[in-house]
C-alpha cells in the first residue's frame, strides 16, 4: 500500500498542525507491516512536498515528490487538485492523507482513496476571532473538498461533533485518532543545564507559563486579567510575586491582547519569549511552577499534555475539547471567569500538596497518549480505505 502524505508549510517553524505532521509521520515509519486479509500489508509513506527547503530533515529519509506549483495555500486548496491527481497516476498511490486539513480534493479521486486530518472547527463556533484566510478555507473551500473525501480524521469527540454540524458529513465517516506526546517530554531536574535555558530565554525567578500562539482564541486577555488578580493577591499576602512568561509567536486577531496588556501595565510582570522550538519545551515547563492554558477552544490542544509529562500543574479551560483530553489530571475553570481563574492559579502557586497530586497525576494520564498509538489508528484508517 503506497500513501501519499501531503506535507505544507514545515520549511517553517512548525506549530500545532505542522508538529502533528511530523510526530505522525515518524510514528508510521515506525510501525510494523500489518496484518490484511491473511498477509501482512506493508505500507510505503510517500512524501507530496509543497516546501522549497527541509528543515526537519525528512526528504532523506522518505521517498519524496514535489507539488509543482503549489508553495502558496490558495493554489494548493483550489487547482492544487490537478497536481495531486497527477502525482497518485505517477507514483501509483493507493491511499492519499492530507494531515493539514487542507483537503485539496475538489476534483475526482484519480485511482486513490483520500483521507483529511481536520484538527478542529473553531472557524465555525469562533469565525470572529480568528484570521480572514482561514474563515474563508473553512467556509468555502473545506465543507466541498471534505464531502469528497473518503474519510475524515480528527483528534476528539468535541471536533467530532462539531464537524457533523458544520460540514454535514455523517458521523460514520469522521475517524477519531488522539494525538500524542513525544517521549522527550520528560521532568528535567534543576541544574546548570535548565538554569542556562532559562537565562537564554531572559527568565528570573518563579514564574506562570503559557504555551502556545499569540492569537484571539487562545483567550490571552482574559488570562494577563487573570494574572494580574494573582499579582494583587500576593501583594495582598505578602507572597512572592511570579512571573508570566508568553511562549509563542504572535498570530492573529491580536489588538485587544495587546490593550489589555497595556491598560494593566504588565510590562514589568510579563516577559515574551517568542517562538520555544521543541528542544527547549521540556525546560521550560519542567521549570514553571504552572502551565496556564485557557484557551476558548482547542481540537485536541498538546501543552497541557506535555506540561504534565513535565511533571508541571496545569490549570486549563473547562470547554471543547479539553476536559476530555485532561481528565481528572489538571484544574479546569470556565474560560470567561477571570477571578476564577486566578483562584486556581493561586490554588496552585499555594497549595503544595495540590501541586504534589497534580504532578502525580499528570505524569500517569499523559503516558497514555503516545504518537505509536495514533499511528496504529491512522494506519487502520489507511487499511480501511485500501480494502474498498
Amino acid at each position: 500500500m503506497r500513501v501519499g502524505y501531503l506535507t505544507y508549510g514545515l520549511d517553517r517553524s512548525p506549530t500545532g498542525i505542522g508538529r502533528y505532521a511530523l510526530e505522525l509521520l515518524h510514528a508510521l515509519a515506525g510501525l510494523p507491516d500489518g496484518p490484511m486479509g491473511g498477509k501482512k500489508l506493508h505500507t510505503q509513506i510517500v512524501l507530496l512536498t509543497t516546501e522549497r527547503s527541509d528543515p526537519s530533515g525528512i526528504w532523506q529519509k522518505f521517498e519524496h515528490h514535489p507539488l509543482p506549483g503549489c508553495g502558496p495555500l490558495p493554489v494548493l486548496t483550489t487547482s492544487g487538485h490537478l497536481a495531486v491527481a497527477a502525482a497518485v497516476r505517477r507514483h501509483r498511490l493507493d491511499v492519499i492523507h492530507d494531515p493539514n486539513g487542507i483537503a485539496p480534493f475538489l476534483g475526482p479521486r484519480s485511482g486513490a482513496r483520500r483521507v483529511v486530518t481536520i484538527h478542529d472547527a473553531f472557524p465555525y463556533v469562533y469565525p470572529e476571532k480568528h484570521n480572514r484566510a482561514d474563515n474563508w478555507r473553512y467556509r468555502w473551500l473545506l465543507p466541498h473538498a471534505a464531502r469528497r473525501a473518503d474519510a475524515i480524521i480528527t483528534v476528539s469527540e468535541c471536533s467530532r461533533r462539531d464537524l457533523v454540524r458544520a460540514l454535514g458529513v455523517p458521523q460514520e465517516r469522521i475517524r477519531i485518532t488522539t494525538e500524542g506526546v513525544n517521549a522527550r517530554f520528560r521532568p528535567v531536574e534543576d541544574g546548570p543545564a535548565r538554569r542556562a535555558l532559562l537565562d537564554r530565554y531572559g527568565i528570573t525567578g518563579p514564574y506562570v507559563l503559557y504555551v502556545g500562539g499569540i492569537n484571539a482564541r487562545k483567550n490571552i486577555s482574559r488570562l494577563f486579567e487573570a494574572f494580574a488578580r494573582v499579582l494583587d493577591i500576593c501583594a495582598a499576602s505578602g507572597a512572592p510575586k511570579p512571573q508570566l512568561v508568553i511562549a509563542g509567536k504572535r498570530q492573529w486577531r491580536t489588538e485587544e491582547i495587546e490593550a489589555t496588556f497595556r491598560r494593566l501595565n504588565l510590562a514589568s510582570h510579563v516577559h515574551f519569549t517568542g517562538y520555544a522550538g521543541d528542544e527547549d519545551l521540556p525546560g521550560l515547563y519542567s521549570a514553571a511552577e504552572l502551565l496556564a492554558f485557557p484557551s476558548l477552544y482547542e481540537g485536541f490542544g498538546l501543552p497541557p499534555l506535555e506540561a504534565m509529562a513535565c511533571g508541571t500543574p496545569v490549570v486549563t479551560s473547562n470547554v471543547s475539547s479539553i476536559p476530555e483530553v485532561v481528565g481528572d489530571a489538571a484544574l479546569t475553570v470556565d474560560p470567561h471567569d477571570v477571578e476564577g481563574l486566578a483562584a486556581a492559579m493561586v490554588q496552585i502557586l499555594t497549595d503544595s500538596a495540590l501541586r504534589g497530586e497534580l504532578r502525580r497525576r499528570g505524569l500517569l494520564h499523559a503516558a497514555r497518549f503516545t504518537w505509536a498509538r495514533a499511528a496504529r489508528e491512522t494506519l487502520n484508517v489507511y487499511q480501511d480505505l485500501y480494502a474498498l
